[in-house]
C-alpha cells in the first residue's frame, strides 16, 4: 500500500524506506513555492477538511498545501504537531482561521514557513531558532511583537527573511534585533507600529530590504542605517517621520536602488541621492525574491541529506 501511494501525484517517498517524506499538494505561485511544482498543480485545488490520518506520516518533512480551497476552517491542534520534523511548511493562500501556537519544536536547521494570506488571528507565535524564513503577512495577527522577537535574548536566531506585513500589530518595534544577525529582508508594512525606529536595527550586516511603510512611526531617519551597507530597498513611506532627509543616504548606502519617504513630515531641501534610481518601493526586488528561492532550495537539499 505504501508503495502504491508513492506513485500518486504530489507524494514523494524515500527511495530506500518507502516512507512518505513530502506532500507537495499546493498550487501557490508565491516566492516560497517551486515554480515547476506550482504550475503543475494550477487548477487542481483540494477541498474539505484536513485529515487527521496525516499524524501517521512520521517522516514527513515537506508539506505544501498552499493556494487550495479548504474553506474557512480552523487548523486542528494535531496539525501543528507535524511541524517538528519539517524543514518546509507552506499553507499560504487558503482561508484557514484560528490562532497559531508557538512553533518551538522545529528541529531542522533551516526551516522555512509560509502561513501568509489566511485569516489567522491573535498574537504572533514564538519561533524555533532554526527557522530561516517566515511569512505571516496578510492575516489578522494583533498585539505586540516583543514576545515574538525578544524571548530568546541570549540565543542568536537563524532567521534571514521576516514578513509580518498587512496585519494589526501595534506598539513600538522592539529594540532587540541584535539577536537576528542573519536577517536579509524585513517587511513590517501596513500595521499600527508606533514610536521610533529602534537603534538595534543598525546592527544588520547582511540586510538588503527594510520595508516599514504605512505605520505611525515618528522621529528622524536614523543615522545608524549608515552601517547597513548592503541595503537595496528602503521603504519608510506613509509614517510620521520628520526632520531633514539625510544627505548621506546616497553615499553611505551605495547599493541602494529603491528609496521611498513619501507621505511623511520631512522638511528642508532634497539632497543628492545618486546612485539611487527609483523612489517607488513596489514589491521585494528580484535579489530578495532570489533569496527566498535559495532558502527554499537549501531546505530541499537539507531534506534530501537527512
Amino acid at each position: 500500500m505504501i508503495r502504491d501511494c508513492c506513485k500518486w501525484d504530489g507524494i514523494v517517498c524515500d527511495n530506500v524506506t518507502g516512507h512518505v517524506i513530502k506532500l507537495q499538494l499546493g498550487s501557490s505561485q508565491g516566492v516560497f513555492a517551486s515554480n515547476a511544482e506550482a504550475e503543475a498543480r494550477v487548477g487542481l485545488k483540494l477541498r474539505g477538511k484536513l485529515n487527521p490520518s496525516m499524524i501517521d506520516l512520521k517522516y514527513l518533512s515537506n508539506l505544501d498545501l498552499s493556494n487550495n480551497d479548504f474553506g474557512e476552517i480552523q487548523i486542528p491542534t494535531w496539525f501543528w504537531n507535524l511541524s517538528s520534523n519539517q524543514y518546509y511548511l507552506n499553507i499560504s493562500r487558503n482561508q484557514f482561521q484560528g490562532s497559531i501556537p508557538d512553533l518551538l519544536t522545529m528541529f531542522h536547521p533551516s526551516a522555512v514557513i509560509d502561513l501568509s494570506s489566511n485569516n489567522f488571528r491573535g498574537p504572533l507565535p514564538r519561533l524555533s531558532s532554526n527557522v530561516t524564513a517566515i511569512d505571516l503577512s496578510n492575516n489578522s495577527m494583533s498585539g505586540s511583537t516583543s514576545h515574538f522577537l525578544c524571548y530568546k535574548i541570549n540565543e542568536p536566531m537563524k532567521l534571514e527573511v521576516l514578513n509580518l506585513g498587512n496585519n494589526f500589530l501595534s506598539g513600538e518595534i522592539p529594540d532587540c534585533w541584535k539577536m537576528f544577525p542573519r536577517l536579509v529582508a524585513i517587511k513590517l508594512c501596513d500595521n499600527n507600529f508606533s514610536g521610533k525606529i529602534p537603534s538595534s536595527m543598525g546592527t544588520f550586516t547582511f540586510l538588503q530590504s527594510l520595508h516599514i511603510r504605512n505605520n505611525i512611526l515618528v522621529g528622524e531617519v536614523p543615522s545608524f542605517l549608515k552601517k547597513c551597507s548592503e541595503l537595496l530597498t528602503v521603504d519608510f513611506a506613509a509614517n510620521q517621520l520628520s526632520g531633514y532627509i539625510p544627505p548621506w543616504m546616497g553615499d553611505k548606502l551605495s547599493k541602494l536602488i529603491i528609496f521611498s519617504l513619501r507621505t511623511n513630515k520631512f522638511n528642508g531641501t532634497i539632497p543628492k541621492l545618486c546612485p539611487i534610481i527609483s523612489s517607488n518601493p513596489g514589491p521585494f526586488p528580484q535579489q530578495i525574491i532570489r533569496k527566498y528561492s535559495e532558502l527554499y532550495q537549501q531546505s530541499q537539499l537539507h531534506g534530501l541529506e537527512k
